[in-house]
């Protein structure tokens, strides 16, 4: 890297829940837990009513991800509350639930769940979620040395729903996803690599690059990879030429893919697809289900090659571990 990345202020995980406090007092603590978690900024609430929300914060490499959640409100920050703050960063929003609309020099981008946004601190800006629906929204937290290493000139982008971009949006989501799921169980490597591969992806896409060094996308990769694989492990035909081919590499590639992990492609999606039929055969609401139908259910089409795959992987047949569950 060409410039210095500044190490965040003394982070620590922190949780503010304003279920916690007297009903009259939960708006300012609420804003004070957003100005502690981010920085200086103002919430605004306009709904009438209780107001509710959980502020969580999880230190991530040299940044973070503090999630949101609760009753809708409007953010703010003011060329005020900018000349006043000695740190600066960007924030990459990966919006979960609700919808929301970011205003930041005359422009504005609507982010819906899943789609994602890159925007700098320095440039003020407003947030504004509709009133009738409950939000949820995990914000990355990115040292602004660390995004603009990655931009050509170190010039900052106008803001970009970075989702958008017809290459990098699909590893973008999955990384942003996969890094808002495993935050507090990722290790320090673990979690520095996403973060900066889902910095570097983010850049590229801000700067309406085709592409990025396949090396720093690798991890953002893998995530979007796991997460393609989980949602179709009841797939029968789920296979390495199926999945590489979705993904536009090679067979070969996708292997080197799963290398860190310990695992092997084939040996990943099978040991999920016998975790996720040990689940439902422990399930009471499965009681009743046949365990060819959860077999099948799993993505198995040989309720044989399932049985011995069982055994061999939890030292017990399915009729075992159900009667045990009971």
């Amino acid at each position: 890297m060409t410039g210095e990345t500044p190490r965040p202020r003394g982070r620590q995980y922190g949780v503010w829940r304003t279920a916690d406090v007297a009903e009259r007092e939960r708006y300012a603590y609420f804003r004070e837990a957003v100005c502690e978690a981010f920085m200086d900024l103002s919430p605004e609430h306009e709904r009438v009513g209780p107001f509710d929300a959980v502020v969580e914060s999880i230190p991530l490499a040299a940044g973070a991800v503090n999630r949101v959640s609760g009753t809708p409100h409007h953010v703010r920050r003011t060329p005020a509350q900018i000349g006043r703050s000695a740190e600066q960063c960007y924030f990459l929003n990966l919006q979960l639930s609700s919808e929301c609309v970011i205003e930041q020099r005359n422009r504005s981008v609507r982010l819906a769940p899943g789609q994602v946004a890159l925007f700098a601190s320095d440039v003020a800006f407003r947030i504004v979620h509709p009133p009738d629906e409950d939000m949820s929204v995990a914000s990355f937290w990115l040292p602004r040395g660390l995004v603009e290493d990655a931009l050509p000139g170190g010039a900052a982008p106008p803001i970009c729903r970075v989702s958008d971009h017809p290459f990098l949006g699909p590893l973008i989501g999955a990384a942003a996803r996969t890094l808002n799921r495993g935050a507090r169980a990722l290790d320090a490597e673990e979690g520095g690599l996403l973060l900066e591969s889902l910095v570097r992806l983010s850049a590229g896409a801000a700067a309406r690059r085709r592409n990025v060094d396949p090396g720093s996308a690798r991890p953002a990769l893998l995530a979007a990879v796991l997460e393609h694989v989980e949602s179709r492990l009841d797939d029968p035909g789920l296979s390495v030429g199926s999945v590489a081919a979705r993904f536009g590499i090679s067979r070969r590639y996708l292997h080197k893919l799963f290398e860190p992990t310990g695992d092997s492609f084939s040996r990943h999606v099978l040991k999920r697809r016998l975790e996720q039929a040990a689940s439902e055969l422990t399930a009471p609401e499965r009681a009743r289900t046949p365990i060819a139908e959860i077999a099948f259910r799993n993505g198995f089409s040989d309720l044989s090659w399932f049985n011995r795959s069982f055994r061999a992987h939890f030292g017990a047949t399915p009729r075992d571990i159900r009667r045990a569950a009971r």
